[in-house]
């Protein structure tokens, strides 16, 4: 694996935009970021930013957007052991929690919101583990809660005992330097930008066939979508200016409200087939600091349709 220092280096430049903005958060010389991109680069023998012509901003490659979403992932979980292990030698009396999601909800979603509870209730710390299907591992990590992608229009959304969170709208987002401010109503300007595409299971309107036919753009219209899995890395290649993707509000709320993303033609945007839930583990003393979270997220899951229209 590539040396630490070349990972946070990329992931600061990545996320503030400059290398000087990286340099200052990281305490090194600009020279030093520049040297340690260059050397992740070599060792991975691909580029992850763009250079040269009219860039301003520093902008990942696509290859550099999906490498970004696993070390933004890798470094939070980093940040939390280290945290753990601080409070277990400080020797004070802390409460630990340990919840589970899949990579898409805790990278866009659930991770500011941890980092917002844990300033409110600096006693209680938060292990986020990532599962990548609708088991977590409730024995192996410990876990307190769960958070489970659910068919929102199925009968079993929430099981009894489940708490539902949100459920989910889609509506097309890009770049703001990818389609200036007075094009972003006009359907026939999507068709002249690559599009992305989510793998998503029985979910119809994250599929470009479908919003070819909702924006009323002829068959011909558009190139065969670039395709990923996960929705992290679909937001993380439509931020760096890759193209057009179907986002899945709330869950792309953050990257509306930073600016990193804009919404398209919001007027038309979809009900989605998916939703999530929370599923305490079952059988298992409860903390009393447990509802605490759980209600923080509720109530942060409740209010979050603004940054949508």
């Amino acid at each position: 694996m590539p040396p630490l220092a070349t990972l946070r280096a990329f992931e600061a430049v990545a996320r503030l935009g400059s290398l000087s903005r990286a340099a200052a958060e990281l305490n090194v010389t600009k020279s030093a970021v520049s040297h340690q991109l260059r050397a992740l680069e070599a060792d991975l023998g691909v580029s992850l930013l763009l250079r040269g012509g009219t860039v301003r901003r520093a902008q990942t490659t696509e290859a550099g957007a999906a490498l970004l979403v696993s070390v933004q992932q890798a470094l939070t979980l980093l940040d939390s052991a280290c945290r753990h292990a601080r409070a277990g030698a400080s020797g004070k009396r802390r409460v630990h929690l340990n919840v589970s999601a899949n990579p898409s909800l805790a990278a866009l979603w659930l991770a500011p919101r941890i980092g917002r509870f844990a300033e409110m209730h600096p006693d209680i710390d938060v292990q986020l583990f990532l599962h990548a299907s609708q088991d977590p591992a409730w024995k192996a990590q410990d876990l307190d809660l769960a958070f489970l992608h659910k068919q929102a229009l199925g009968p079993r959304f929430a099981e009894a005992g489940d708490i539902p969170l949100f459920t989910e709208t889609v509506v097309p987002v890009c770049s703001p330097a990818l389609i200036p401010p007075h094009e972003r109503d006009d359907p026939l300007a999507l068709a002249r930008h690559r599009w992305l595409e989510e793998k998503h299971i029985d979910s119809p309107e994250t599929d470009w066939r479908t919003w070819r036919l909702r924006l009323g753009l002829p068959e011909s219209a558009g190139r065969d979508p670039l395709v990923f899995s996960g929705l992290s890395t679909v937001v993380a290649a439509a931020a760096a200016g890759v193209g057009i993707a179907l986002g899945r509000a709330p869950l792309i709320d953050e990257e509306l409200a930073r600016g990193r993303l804009v919404a398209l033609t919001p007027a038309l945007r979809m009900p989605g087939s998916w939703g999530y839930v929370m599923r305490l583990h079952a059988n298992r003393p409860m903390d009393a600091s447990l509802p605490k979270l759980v209600e923080f997220l509720a109530e942060e899951g409740q209010g979050r349709r603004a940054p949508v229209g």
